[in-house]
């Protein structure tokens, strides 16, 4: 599918400086969406900080799916913008060496950590701290999951898009969110990223074994099969198939970024158009402390940039007269409860933080089926159970490859890794703590709604293996066959319609917008929120450029 969008609104000024010494600019630094410690800075007033060295017009907060239409659609109108950027920038290179390998990690994977934070088997050395392309925070007994990158959570994703079904969509989103008319933003955004189901040459291959195997036990168990939409570059796979390029994701890398470039990844589409536009600056390796406002309704960013090792190298507070939140329901989370918290924009309110919740994420892990799973599982990700008549409670059931080897030979585990989406009414809330400067996560434990979603998926478990054989092994998750302690889909925090509008512009102040997966319900009703976030920042800053930008 090819990218239809164009717009057809006046093109606005154009910018002050050429498109090379942009491309100098944008080469030369980076910035950021959260922030690696919780030391604080020296006095937290904000009248005691040096006045802001440097002023933008926009900033973005945050490289993400929000992050990067927002970049692309502003430069589409001549706006110029500057995104904020924790993490660093990670080129493919033509060695397939880029980000780290799955089965043996090092420290390219995980977020200024000594070990891994992956959810199956123990965290693993990993060397010293370096910027790798995934976060771990732990709240209340859960692990969440986020990227810390250029392209943020895109680099660490399955690469999935799954529109939820209607009924469902409509069970959860307010009304004032209308799915059909959602609809020309998922194409808009499946137009961007080529998104598309596995092909057959490919599917028939070696490497796609388990799914055809889960595919077959779904059939004997009576359970319909979808075919998942990803955003994948099917030429790159079939070069991997066909040796003539590292293997990467026919190995199962996914979630430390496939080394082939098979996945199409936001730094090649979105980001890359707008930075060759001349309109967006891009400052990568800058982590945001704080924002404020001054008493000329500037907004304020507190920065510190860092080297590769996390290590604070200079201080710096931007201004801005719009300011885009698109850290993830995490990072926006944060900025804006210290903000409330601390005072610098002390008018938001009372809903800001709320709402948080994690899409119904559980796992399982089918073993012993007596039939091979083969001895490479390779993705993205490409069938699924579509179990929205489960009696318990609706879901939807993907197959995530669940590969063991090395680069030389693969291990046949003869068994099937279950991830479950549902609808899971519990929700967290975001806390400041004065002492350390820090916002935690208040979640309620072992709450009857989130059971409901383990028991739906355990009942699923059972049918499959009545029909086939195996059975659910307890070794990765623990004695009760589950785990809903990892969160791969962190959702809420400023939800829309209470915290913000329905286009994501933050209550009582102009110019301030969420517009990531923080304003997301807790949960994207059954699916993989990439193409639902995707498709409301589509949505929304096409309604924010219009109504806020005329005199840009």
């Amino acid at each position: 599918m090819k990218n239809n969008y164009n717009s057809n609104k006046k093109k606005r000024r154009q910018p002050d400086f050429s498109r090379r010494d942009f491309l100098k600019l944008a080469g030369a630094a980076g910035t950021s969406a959260l922030f690696p410690s919780c030391l604080p800075w020296p006095n937290q007033n904000w009248n005691t900080i040096p006045s802001p060295s440097e002023h933008r017009n926009v900033i973005i907060i945050g490289s993400g799916f929000g992050g990067a239409v927002t970049a692309l659609r502003l430069a589409q109108e001549g706006i110029e913008a500057t995104i904020i950027e924790k993490g660093k920038r990670w080129e493919i290179t033509p060695d397939g060496d880029t980000f780290s390998p799955y089965i043996y990690p090092d420290a390219r994977s995980t977020w200024l950590s000594n070990t891994t934070v992956v959810d199956i088997g123990p965290p693993l050395p990993i060397g010293n701290k370096y910027v790798g392309v995934l976060e771990g925070y732990f709240y209340s007994g859960l692990r969440v999951l986020t990227g810390a990158c250029y392209g943020g959570g895109s680099i660490v994703y399955g690469g999935l898009h799954v529109k939820p079904p209607k009924h469902l969509f409509e069970q959860v989103f307010p009304p004032e969110i209308d799915y059909d008319e959602l609809e020309v933003y998922y194409q808009r955004v499946g137009d961007m990223l080529d998104i598309g189901t596995v092909p057959d040459d490919i599917f028939q291959t070696k490497y796609f074994t388990h799914f055809r195997v889960m595919e077959r036990h779904n059939n004997n168990a009576g359970l319909n099969t979808a075919r998942i939409y990803s955003a994948s570059n099917w030429d790159i796979v079939r070069d991997e198939i066909n040796g003539t390029i590292k293997p990467s994701v026919i190995h199962g890398e996914a979630i430390y970024g496939v080394n082939s470039g098979a996945k199409n990844t936001l730094d090649m589409n979105y980001l890359a158009q707008a930075e060759q536009s001349g309109f967006l600056e891009v400052k990568t390796l800058h982590q945001v402390k704080d924002i404020g406002i001054d008493e000329n309704d500037n907004y304020l960013v507190k920065i510190e940039e860092i080297n590769t090792q996390g290590c604070v190298i200079n201080k710096v507070v931007y201004s801005c007269k719009y300011l885009f939140l698109a850290a993830g329901s995490i990072g926006t989370s944060n900025l804006l409860v210290k903000a409330k918290a601390k005072g610098f924009l002390p008018d938001l309110n009372d809903h800001i933080g709320k709402g948080w919740s994690n899409n119904g994420n559980t796992e399982a892990l089918r073993t012993i089926l007596g039939t091979s799973t083969g001895t490479w599982q390779g993705g993205p990700p490409a069938t699924a159970v579509e179990d929205y008549d489960n009696p318990i409670t609706p879901l939807f059931i993907e197959h995530p490859q669940f590969p063991l080897g090395t680069d030389s030979f693969g291990i046949d585990t003869n068994s099937l890794l279950y991830f479950g989406l549902g609808i899971n009414p519990t929700k967290g809330q975001f806390n400041y703590n004065p002492s350390s400067d820090c916002v935690g996560l208040s979640w309620p434990k072992n709450d009857n709604q989130q059971q409901t979603v383990n028991e739906a998926l355990l009942h699923t478990m059972d049918k499959l293996n009545a029909a086939n054989g195996g059975q659910i092994n307890p070794l990765p998750f623990g004695s009760k066959g589950y785990s809903d302690s990892t969160v791969f889909h962190p959702l809420g925090g400023v939800v829309m319609g209470n915290a913000c509008d329905y286009f994501g512009r933050i209550k009582n102040y102009n110019n301030l917008y969420a517009i990531d997966s923080s304003i997301i319900p807790g949960s994207t009703a059954c699916a993989n929120p990439a193409s639902t976030i995707a498709a409301l920042a589509e949505r929304n800053v096409e309604r924010i450029i219009e109504e806020d930008f005329i005199d840009v």
